[in-house]
């Protein structure tokens, strides 16, 4: 009965995480014409909130998976590697912000029509949790839980012609593994541009 119980409560608690914050926010330039923006640029995301990891970047992964999702809506995307060269030779964005300027000849050089940027907020990696407990007999027993992974990202897209922010949008999301987790925020981040960029959505 106790287990009944306790299965229940966990159900309960994953539907609730699930339901609460389904959607992202997201702020959206209505008088801009989305349909002229042909080709982008994913910058790496700034993780300096959440600091680095042993065994990841979560800036890095966040740029690539971005990469990814607009690549398999067929967005033609620039190699996140040229964009990091174009920043180091041309000396550009070293203070760790691009300005209007800068963004504007990043997108000359490049050809892009935007960039896509933004910040980790939050990155809390999936990990197991050992307790012990005592059972009826009084004899201690060891007891896993996983703890799911967290993510939390601003995003923001910038016009290189003009240097004006045209879309920003964040959300947060817990699974069970790191790489899901970003996956799944990315997602539903992308999903608020379907509306008004009629190439971002899936074919």
């Amino acid at each position: 009965m106790r287990k009944l119980i306790f299965y229940s409560v966990v159900s309960f608690c994953i539907l609730a995480a699930f339901f609460i914050g389904c959607a992202p926010r997201a702020a959206i330039r209505r008088d801009y014409d989305f349909s002229k923006i042909k080709r982008v640029g994913v910058l790496k995301f700034d993780s300096s909130q959440v600091g680095l990891f042993s065994s990841y970047d979560p800036g890095a992964m966040v740029a690539d998976e971005f990469v990814y999702q607009l690549l398999d809506r067929g967005i033609t995307v620039v190699e996140r590697s040229q964009l990091d060269n174009i920043l180091k030779e041309q000396d550009l964005g070293q203070s760790g912000r691009l300005d209007a300027t800068t963004i504007k000849k990043i997108g000359k050089i490049l050809g892009v029509d935007a960039l896509i940027m933004g910040t980790v907020i939050k990155c809390i990696p999936d990990r197991k949790e050992r307790f012990y407990l005592k059972d009826e007999q009084g004899k201690l027993k060891e007891e896993i839980f996983l703890i799911d992974a967290e993510v939390g990202i601003n995003a923001r897209m910038v016009d290189t012609e003009t240097g004006i922010v045209v879309w920003a949008s964040s959300y947060s999301y817990d699974s069970f593994y790191i790489d899901t987790a970003i996956r799944h925020t990315v997602s539903a981040l992308v999903s608020t541009l379907e509306d008004v960029w009629p190439i971002a959505k899936r074919k």
